[in-house]
Order: C-alpha cells, then sequence, then structure tokens
C-alpha cells in the first residue's frame, strides 16, 4: 500500500525545478537533524495491521529540539493551546467555518483572490465587500499578487492566510516571495501581515507536512536553510489574536505528516529513516501524539512502512490498510479490534486516504493498484465502527482527460461541501524575467450537497458559479 498522495490544490507548475518551488521543497532537513525521542520498539504484527505502541515506549518523551535559527520567534512561556486540534490537507488551500468555506482562486497574472461558499446562501463569492471593485489591486482586500502556495484558514472569528514564500525567485519577487502570515476579519476586512519570515524559509506544502488548527492557533512548519546550506524543518504555532508566532519543537529528518489532533494535542506521524538512504528499509512508520502545552510525546501506534494509512477526528485515530480498519482512542491510548473491510472489485490497495466525514473514512484508489491513475477510478467510504463500505459514483474528468473523484472538503450541518471538479488556466506571474514564472494552475469548484444525497449515492454535483 502507498503513502497518501497529496497534489496540492493551486500548485503553480514554474519552469524551474519543482524541487526548488516555494512551499514544494524536499519535506525533511538535510542530515544532522533532530534525534528520534518517540519511537517505539520494532513490532511484528500482522501483515497491515497496526500495533499499539503505547505499551511498549513510556509517555512524556521530550519532542524535538528546536534547532538554531534565524528566525526571531515568540517567547515560548507565551504560547497556548486553546482547545480541539483539527488538520487540514495540504492538498487544499482552504477550509471551512461554521458558516462557510474560505479558498483560493488563482488568476492567470500569477496573482489570486480570498473567496467564500457561504453556507446560509449557497453562493461562491469573492470576499470583498466594496462596491464596483475590480478585484485586480491592493484596493480590494480580497486580492494577493502573488497567489503561488497561498492557503486560507478560518480560525476562530478571524481569518489566517499563510504566505508560502518563494526563495528560489526572490530576486524578481522580491517581498512577494517571502513567507508570511496575514490575519483579518471573517468578511476579509482589516487585513494586516502579523509576521514575515527571513528570505532564508518557506513553508511545506507537499505529503511531508500538512497545516492544522485549533480555536486561537495555526500550526505549521516552516523549512529554512541555515548558513551552512543544510535545510531544517520547525513545527510552528501562530496566535491569530495575539499574532505572535511560536517554534514548538524540531522536526526528524523523516517524512512527517500533521494528522489531526484532539484536545490540545496534536497527532503526528513519522517513518524514521525514510529519507536516509535507498538502499536501508525505512523503519516503522511511528504514530504520537504530541500534548502542545508541555511538548511532550506519547507513542500512539507504529506499523510497517507502507501497509496502512492513517486519519484521525477528535477523539479516535484510524488505520486502514487493504484488508481492516482499526481504532485508537486518542484520550486513554486504548485499541480497538480490527475489522475486516472489502475493496471494490479490481483494487488491491488504497492510494488516499482523504479523511473523516460525517463518521466515515473517505478514500481513493484505483484499479492498476498505483499513482499512475491508469485504472479505473474507484472513491468509497468506510465506516470505522463496522468496516462496511459505501461506493462513491462521483468523478469529474480533469484537464488531462483523467477521472478525478468528486469528495467532501467541509461539513455544513447535514450538508457536505465537495470539491466537484477544476478548471485549468495558463498563467504568466506579473514582473517575471522572460521564461519563468509559466506554468498551469487549477481552479477547484464547489457544489453544497445534503450528507443523505451524497452517501446514497444520488446527489447533484453541479458547480456552484463564482460571482
Amino acid at each position: 500500500m502507498k503513502h497518501r498522495i497529496a497534489l496540492p490544490a493551486l500548485l503553480l507548475a514554474l519552469t524551474l525545478s519543482l524541487a526548488a518551488l516555494a512551499g514544494c521543497g524536499a519535506g525533511a532537513p538535510a542530515s544532522g537533524g533532530a534525534s528520534d525521542p518517540a519511537q517505539a520498539p520494532a513490532v511484528t504484527p500482522d501483515p497491515g495491521s497496526a500495533a499499539p505502541a503505547q505499551d511498549t515506549a513510556p509517555a512524556g518523551q521530550e519532542a524535538w529540539p528546536v534547532p538554531a535559527t534565524g528566525i526571531e520567534f515568540a517567547p515560548i512561556e507565551n504560547f497556548a493551546p486553546a482547545g480541539v486540534v483539527r488538520a487540514m490537507a495540504d492538498s487544499r488551500s482552504g477550509a471551512g467555518s461554521a458558516a462557510g468555506y474560505y479558498d483560493i482562486y488563482g488568476q492567470e497574472d500569477g496573482s489570486a483572490l480570498l473567496t467564500f461558499v457561504d453556507y446560509a446562501t449557497n453562493q461562491w463569492v469573492v470576499l470583498c465587500s466594496q462596491p464596483n471593485c475590480a478585484h485586480n489591486s491592493e484596493a480590494c482586500p480580497a486580492w494577493y499578487s502573488y497567489g503561488n502556495a497561498l492557503r486560507v484558514y478560518p480560525i476562530g472569528d478571524k481569518l489566517a492566510v499563510l504566505q508560502g514564500g518563494a526563495p528560489y525567485a526572490r530576486d524578481w519577487l522580491g517581498d512577494r516571495g517571502l513567507a508570511k502570515v496575514d490575519v483579518m476579519n471573517a468578511d476579509g476586512s482589516g487585513r494586516q501581515t502579523v509576521f514575515t519570515f527571513p528570505a532564508s524559509c518557506w513553508v511545506s506544502t507537499l505529503p511531508h507536512y500538512h497545516m492544522a488548527r485549533d480555536e486561537e492557533n495555526l500550526y505549521f512548519v516552516i523549512l529554512e536553510t541555515t548558513e551552512s546550506g543544510d535545510r531544517q524543518a520547525i513545527l510552528c504555532a501562530a496566535d491569530i489574536q495575539s499574532g505572535q508566532v511560536f517554534a514548538l519543537c524540531g522536526l526528524p529528518e523523516d517524512e512527517t505528516h500533521l494528522v489531526g489532533g484532539t484536545d490540545n494535542a496534536l497527532v503526528l506521524e513519522y517513518t524514521p529513516g525514510i529519507n536516509q538512504s535507498l538502499d536501508t528499509a525505512p523503519a516503522d512508520t511511528q504514530v504520537v501524539k504530541l500534548d502542545l502545552a508541555t511538548r511532550t510525546l506519547t507513542p500512539l501506534a507504529s506499523y510497517p512502512f507502507g501497509t496502512a494509512l492513517v486519519t484521525c477526528d477528535s477523539e479516535m485515530l484510524y488505520l486502514l490498510d487493504s484488508t481492516a480498519v482499526q481504532s485508537i482512542n486518542l484520550v486513554d491510548g486504548s485499541t480497538a479490534a480490527r475489522l475486516p473491510v472489502t475493496l471494490p472489485e479490481g483494487c488491491s490497495s488504497i492510494q488516499r486516504l482523504e479523511g473523516v466525514y460525517d463518521g466515515r473514512l473517505v478514500a481513493v484508489t484505483w484499479t492498476d493498484g498505483s499513482v499512475t491513475q491508469s485504472g479505473t477510478l474507484c472513491s468509497f467510504a468506510i465506516d470505522p465502527t463496522s468496516g462496511a463500505r459505501t461506493d462513491l459514483p462521483y468523478c469529474y474528468e480533469d484537464g488531462a482527460g483523467g477521472a478525478q473523484p468528486c469528495l467532501p472538503l467541509a461539513e455544513a450541518g447535514d450538508k457536505l461541501l465537495c470539491q466537484v471538479g477544476t478548471t485549468n488556466i495558463q498563467v504568466t506571474v506579473a514582473g517575471a524575467p522572460e521564461g519563468q514564472g509559466q506554468g498551469s494552475q487549477s481552479r477547484s469548484q464547489y457544489a453544497l450537497v445534503p450528507k443523505a444525497d451524497f452517501w446514497a449515492g444520488t446527489a447533484d454535483m453541479t458547480p456552484l458559479p463564482l460571482s
């Protein structure tokens, strides 16, 4: 079984090397990274199963230390977690609140607009209330001059916009290429930049890391190139009310996912050795809980690398493989029995686990069993309390002529906000030198559908127009 593959919704395919894209660099620091304080002893479970780790490694171990850095973080004693932590997939550039869904809408000149799907009116609008606004300059609160690696997240009664940074193109992007944290009101007004990272930094948006939020903080990973040329990863928290940004801990030089969280804690997944050598098999993947108040780690589970996919809600951690689903309680670490699952006909593995929606695990795969997506698309949901599968018949054609699944993005009461299509545009970034800043970009399309219709396979997936 493969790891979850995350494709950024607003990936600007510039003519530079993909490894150098802002927010898309290699997701691990160079050699000399943090050690592994929480790895559970090796376990040999049944094929594809997860082994509870809470009995094999002690809780309360300190997290990876913050490395020496040129970033001026706020004093850590000023940081306080604020309730249940929820992850946002890095394949999405937006997230939902109780009122609606915020996202980024890219434009042909490389700029972007903040948009909002209003759950109450079922309308998709530019997040600007100014009459007769052309939405094409700094006079518009929804307009950003550079939209690559831009993310918008509702947190409490505010919005946080994370600008990913572009150190590879700082010579012509100028300040547009700096990683920044912006804060504004929920209607887009009152926008201000509260923190700017040095030019050596950018925000990771590849599968190596996700973002997360609680009621007051945005959690993300900043990558920094040191004076010696090494790369290091730091887990950060931005307090949206105060504008302060904190360094919580370093991260190991292994592929790390912010899986989700529970009350005042993050859930992380990493595989020791995965980025060390292609000649050496990586160790078991570890899943740990990071207490945000004490910055200590509690092991939750471990499993052989590549044999399971992991997600969680605020109470349970779920491990899904091609034969079974297992649930682990995030509070007390208790583990439920593995429940058998059956994949759609012709499918031998699960390529992507998209998250938990309405209590079900939404997954995607193809009948060829590989990430080439050359087989037949199969999307489905698994009930983690029974193992029952619900097939989802929704798909759309992508710009390359292939089929992609229509997937939930957020819950809205008795409805689901779904991505139901994309449109592709050709981009030339304003001010770019000849031969640079050119590529393609995709725009998401949305539909708000009743949950009952979605699970019954009868939902109307007609896209909303942007007004």
